[in-house]
């Protein structure tokens, strides 16, 4: 043999079984043999009764919780990321097909295989595709002095006209230019890090400048002060014209939409409602003296929920969540940290609860200190047409308006 064969045998049938994770038996499963797990498995998924399978079986638990006991199936692909065999959790007898295909994971990384995924990785690499590839196009045209609103990507549309809304005179000049007299009261974005991030994307790509990029961190962009922060002017390039914001402005009224904004809306509200709710999570931490937890974990579990959640009912969801933890603070008398780590367990554990068990989750309107954003406001209100409906809907429902 080869060491090419081998290398090939090692890739193909060793790599990927020594990657597989061990079955795990629920404890309520295991006076079962592994063969008569299968044939539950099997007769679980063929819809027979299950009522009859829990009897049959011997099982303690309520029939709207069996599925939860079945042990995950163990998918033959592997996770492109950290090489661990992906597995299956088992679905309920009424999920439908869409629910099961996308609910493929890696237990190591927590890779999804669905185009939301918000794992670390596909995080960082959708950002840095992102951003290079928009770049790029944005200062091609850029140097040729002729941006056209198809150029732009939708977010990059919808935050330039956010901005010339928050800071930006009624009418335009050769160069615009914004001072603290311009200031809107309503704030450019959600608290947190996502308008730092969003105006370092188009500062990078050209259409926003600033005297000092490198003091971006320092600026609050809830708060409305860029102004304030610069004693400089800051102001929009001579590229982002008047004639470039009528247009853009004429091809939302005309729903004119180019072909990538259609694909790129999921993504610009996902990013927008975790930015919302993750604002909502540590003012609610912050109102009971809560350290905030680990950012990455409160990111991911907050993507976790919108992906069947509406920002509305995640808003309810880390209220409960809060609660509990503040409950559980005095009950135990445990430490901030410990109700910290409480409450993001809790808001988890809450979401789950409501999908195994089908909950209607009534939607909470926002609260009056985590205020609505302007980037908010021309997304729902002057683009989709929804006004605040889209706080009550989930992200897979929001589509563009249809042309006239």
């Amino acid at each position: 043999m080869t060491i090419a064969s081998f290398r090939l045998i090692l890739a193909h049938f060793v790599l990927p079984y020594l990657a597989m994770p061990p079955s795990v038996i629920h404890p309520k499963l295991a006076h079962l043999t592994h063969e008569e797990v299968r044939t539950l498995v099997q007769a679980y998924h063929a819809k027979q009764k299950v009522s009859d399978l829990i009897q049959r079986f011997r099982i303690d638990c309520p029939p709207s919780q069996l599925y939860r006991l079945l042990p995950q199936e163990v998918s033959s692909e592997l996770c492109p990321h950290c090489g661990a065999a992906m597995v299956q959790p088992r679905m309920s007898q009424s999920t439908n097909w869409n629910e099961y295909k996308n609910s493929l994971r890696c237990p190591q990384c927590q890779h999804r295989k669905t185009r939301l995924c918000t794992c670390s990785y596909c995080w960082q690499n959708k950002k840095e595709q992102k951003a290079t590839f928009l770049t790029s196009r944005v200062s091609v045209r850029a140097s040729l002095g002729s941006i056209k609103a198809a150029d732009l990507s939708l977010e990059q549309a919808v935050a330039l006209l956010t901005v010339i809304r928050c800071y930006g005179p009624d009418k335009f000049k050769s160069v615009m230019t914004f001072r603290p007299s311009v200031i809107s009261k309503v704030p450019l974005v959600p608290a947190g890090r996502y308008g730092e991030v969003l105006v370092a994307r188009l500062v990078e790509a050209g259409l926003l400048k600033f005297p000092d990029p490198s003091r971006l961190k320092t600026i609050s962009l809830s708060k409305n002060n860029i102004a304030v922060t610069f004693s400089a002017q800051w102001s929009l390039p001579h590229t982002i014209s008047s004639e470039l914001i009528r247009e853009i402005e004429t091809r939302v009224s005309d729903c004119a939409w180019p072909a990538s904004w259609h694909e790129q809306l999921s993504e610009l509200a996902f990013d927008l409602a975790l930015a919302e709710c993750r604002e909502f999570y540590d003012y609610c931490a912050a109102k009971r003296m809560f350290p905030i937890a680990d950012e990455k974990s409160i990111n991911a579990m907050l993507s976790n929920l919108l992906e069947d959640f509406s920002t509305g009912q995640c808003f309810r969801i880390i209220q409960s969540g809060a609660q509990y933890a503040a409950d559980f603070m005095v009950q135990e008398s445990a430490t901030p940290e410990q109700a910290a780590q409480y409450m993001l367990g809790a808001c988890q554990r809450w979401a789950d609860k409501a999908r195994a068990e089908k909950w209607t989750v009534s939607p909470f309107r926002r609260n009056f200190n985590c205020p609505r954003s302007m980037m908010s406001y021309t997304l729902y209100d002057f683009i989709l047409r929804t006004h605040d409906d889209g706080l009550g809907m989930p992200i897979a429902l929001i589509q563009l308006p249809a042309q006239k």
